[in-house]
């Protein structure tokens, strides 16, 4: 298999280094394929393995700019924990999360105006192969779809041609598995490979427990 790319993005003053650097243990305690580090930053003297943000995007959208680089390649938010083997994740096909903790009967899906609504997927983790029409798209018109749309997930959702990782793969650690079958809060779930520390609480939150003591490293 080709050397595989991966990235993420740290760009402001939310996430610390040393956020980066234990994303970066984990993708190389877990992903066994020949692989390469880089992170998206607007801070590129504190990473040897750094790509200086150079779009003129804000906050979330410098997501955007990882498309833009050609080859298989993985992404991963800065607020996620690894903890088993990421080699199925790799694909030829643009894939997202399905968010399947989410209760799709209360969710707010409006058709005509997406940037109020929700989208059918998550962006903390991508896999992706070759993709550099997404960042074209996007950046034909910046403007128009930052307008549009109220983040990132809802314009790769609702402008692109993409699947989902399997189900069983990722969880969120604040909401669970699944919204119906495995909704325990909080649950190390060690069957999986990624938790997402989405919104609250942080990761720095919990560092007495197990999940984060085990894998955050």
């Amino acid at each position: 298999m080709q050397e595989i790319n991966v990235y993420c993005v740290n760009v402001g003053n939310k996430y610390k280094p040393d956020y980066v650097y234990k994303l970066k243990s984990a993708v190389e305690r877990h992903l066994s394929h020949k692989h390469r580090f880089y992170c998206i930053t607007d801070k590129p003297e504190l990473y040897s393995f750094a790509i200086k943000s150079d779009d003129g995007l804000d906050g979330w959208w410098n997501k955007i700019s990882i498309f833009k680089h050609t080859g298989k390649s993985l992404y991963f938010d800065l607020d996620v924990i690894i903890h088993n083997n990421l080699n199925d994740f790799v694909s030829d096909n643009f894939k997202m999360i399905k968010p399947v903790w989410k209760n799709p009967h209360k969710a707010k899906y409006v058709s005509d105006r997406p940037d109020i609504g929700t989208s059918f997927t998550n962006s903390s983790v991508m896999a992706w192969s070759n993709e550099t029409k997404i960042y074209d798209k996007f950046m034909a018109d910046p403007d128009f779809y930052m307008l549009k749309y109220d983040g990132d997930d809802r314009f790769l959702y609702h402008e692109t041609i993409h699947e989902t990782f399997d189900i069983g793969s990722i969880y969120s650690y604040r909401d669970g598995a699944h919204w119906q079958y495995d909704n325990e809060k909080f649950k190390y779930r060690k069957e999986f490979s990624v938790a997402l520390f989405h919104q609250e609480p942080d990761i720095q939150d919990c560092l007495e427990h197990d999940i984060v003591k085990d894998n955050w490293l």
